[in-house]
């Protein structure tokens, strides 16, 4: 027994021997995947920080250059006019209504803005401007930009504006430099214009003289001024209140002789928790050199041409124009729906001669009137104007009457932002 016990004994310590040597193999494996793990982990994490701190150095960079910003809107617009026939046949029409494309930014003190619109059958550059900030009350800004009169942005609270903006007295981009200084609650603004638009055809945003129109006439080497005071700045129920002025050069194409035009305006906008107001008085006048009356196929001297939105109509050469307006907007929670936003606008025009937004101008039509009221629904970037627009000789705007009586557009437009 003994003989076959010992090599028995001497077999199994050297299997042991063996697995001993295995597992000690195994031990060094295990701490080499142990020690390149931990290489590995040390290399990611400097990866990591290399490349954290290159994100840093580039959304500094984007930072200091300043990152492009886009925006646009697509709509859609519903009509129905109680004096069209079509209108009444049809129950109204859905019809493309425009599409927005802009961009804004910056380097430092530099900024920079734009935006082109299209219609249906036309389209236009709505404003281009490059500007510069002087520390941090004074900004210069050259290009297509906004005239610096009356309450600014638009001077009214709806979707379809008041006779002032028709008439080119509120919202109205021209081509020159303007300065802007604002210090504690006064703003400053100060601006000349070379030409009144980029052309004399019909098609921009901004009513003006049309000089490819039958008379002729272009607003240029014009200036334009506007102070302003805003009580309790910074609180949620402010009061501004604004004077304004312009006023240059009136040059006929066809006459090659210049006239002047002028205009002055008082405006108070007032923002008081949820409601706002805006209240504005225009006086102007429009002193033409337009062509004898052969030759300018019968327009009245007591009237002006103007244009925009590709179409052309008459304003009185004189006289003064009145807006109101008054807006209530409520947060709701209706589903998607965030906001409701309640309008009314309304304007006049008091000629001082006789005058006649048809026939040339000629004849003696009561006071042009408008009025605007509707509301407006937010959901996100979605939204929807409703709107009832009533007017009585409201300019023969887009072919409505001027006969003395009241006529009704109903109005919708739905459209989204980006």
């Amino acid at each position: 027994m003994m003989a076959c016990v010992q090599p028995a004994l001497a077999q199994t310590s050297q299997d042991n021997e063996a697995i001993q040597r295995r597992l000690d193999a195994l031990q060094q494996q295990v701490q080499q995947l142990q020690q390149q793990l931990s290489e590995q982990r040390a290399s990611q994490q400097e990866e990591n920080t290399r490349t954290r701190e290159i994100a840093e150095d580039n959304r500094s960079l984007l930072d200091e250059v300043g990152t492009p910003q886009f925006s646009g809107a697509v709509e859609l617009g519903y009509t129905f006019n109680d004096w069209s026939e079509t209108s009444k046949d049809t129950t109204g029409d859905v019809n493309f209504g425009k599409f927005i494309l802009g961009m804004e930014g910056g380097e430092g003190p530099l900024s920079y803005s734009f935006q082109y619109r299209f219609y249906d059958g036309y389209q236009f550059l709505h404003h281009a401007w490059a500007g510069y900030q002087f520390g941090s009350e004074d900004n210069v800004k050259l290009g297509l930009v906004q005239t610096p009169f009356g309450n600014m942005d638009y001077g009214y609270l709806g979707w379809y504006g008041t006779l002032p903006y028709l008439a080119g007295f509120n919202d109205n981009q021209n081509a020159g430099i303007k300065w802007d200084h604002s210090q504690g609650a006064w703003d400053t603004s100060l601006a000349f214009f070379k030409s009144d638009q980029l052309g004399d055809g019909n098609e921009h945003y901004g009513a003006n003289a049309i000089g490819s129109g039958t008379q002729g006439n272009t607003e240029e080497n014009q200036l334009a001024g506007r102070v302003a005071y805003t009580f309790n700045q910074g609180s949620d129920y402010t009061t501004q209140v604004n004077l304004s002025a312009k006023g240059g050069q009136l040059y006929n194409n066809n006459t090659h002789q210049s006239g002047d035009s002028w205009a002055v305006a008082m405006g108070l906008d007032g923002s008081y928790g949820n409601w706002l107001t805006q209240l504005q008085a225009t006086t102007y006048e429009f002193n033409a050199k337009n062509p004898d009356f052969a030759d300018n196929e019968g327009v009245s001297d007591t009237a002006v041409q103007i244009g925009a939105f590709g179409f052309n109509y008459l304003i009185p050469a004189e006289g003064q124009m009145y807006s109101v307006s008054l807006a209530y907007s409520m947060d709701v929670d209706w589903g998607p729906v965030e906001n409701i936003y309640f309008f009314n606008d309304f304007s006049y025009i008091d000629p001082s001669d006789e005058f006649s937004a048809v026939n040339g101008g000629y004849g003696d039509m009561k006071d042009p009137m408008l009025n605007d009221i509707g509301f407006k629904l937010t959901a996100g970037r979605y939204y929807a104007w409703f709107d009832v627009v009533t007017n009585k000789n409201g300019l023969n705007y887009f072919g409505s009457p001027v006969d003395d009586g009241w006529h009704t557009s109903f109005q919708s437009h739905f459209g989204i932002t980006y």
